[in-house]
């Protein structure tokens, strides 16, 4: 007995030690540190990253489905397909300030968003110019599959990478609520909804522009 008690305090000690040297190791980690909006611009949709929760980018998609009857063959003579008329899906540019290593994003949606995809490019872009130049200058980021949120979840996609912009596309979801039946054709035209996003918030590696 007398020697359980005399170790104790050893024992004691030790675990003291040890719980203060793991509650110290954090503080020589670093840590992604969030980017201002100072260091962020989009000048098609600036609601993303003004630093605001309270406000939103509203993303137009212009494009419809439109279903139309086709004959089909002798056991369904007629049915329904889709058509799509212009574009399903909408895009959003962000620029940095300087070319800045990037540890993740957060995406803050209003609406349900189903499929979102990220691409980063390193070098100075000019946005709707020169598509298949663009195209080689973006890399898409794979740490995701199909990035998606519902009832308004925050996405955060792992970047580890430099970057200079950022593009996000967004597929729209069909706004079957305001659909339309063309009286003499019956033909169904099918718009999309409008992607609604409240911010996206950038963090950085250490090292990169935090404030």
């Amino acid at each position: 007995m007398n020697r359980i008690f005399t170790a104790t305090p050893f024992v004691l000690i030790g675990c003291l030690m040890y719980l203060f040297l793991v509650s110290c190791v954090p503080l020589s980690q670093t840590f992604p540190k969030r980017i201002e909006a100072s260091h962020l611009s989009c000048e098609a949709y600036p609601g993303l990253v003004d630093g605001n929760l309270a406000t939103t980018g509203i993303l137009k998609v212009k494009g419809m489905i439109e279903k139309d009857y086709t004959e089909a063959g002798v056991v369904y003579p007629r049915r329904y397909d889709d058509w799509l008329e212009g574009r399903n899906k909408a895009e959003a540019w962000i620029q940095l300030g300087t070319l800045t290593p990037v540890a993740y994003i957060e995406v803050h949606p209003v609406s349900n968003i189903y499929r979102l995809l990220v691409h980063t490019a390193t070098v100075e872009v000019k946005p709707g110019k020169q598509k298949s130049l663009q195209e080689s200058l973006f890399e898409p980021v794979r740490s995701h599959k199909i990035a998606r949120s519902e009832n308004g979840a925050v996405i955060r996609i792992d970047i580890d990478r430099p970057v200079r912009w950022l593009r996000l596309t967004i597929h729209a979801n069909r706004d079957l609520a305001h659909a339309e039946r063309e009286p003499l054709t019956q033909k169904i035209k099918v718009p999309f909804e409008d992607i609604v996003i409240r911010e996206v918030r950038f963090y950085a590696q250490h090292g990169g522009p935090a404030h």
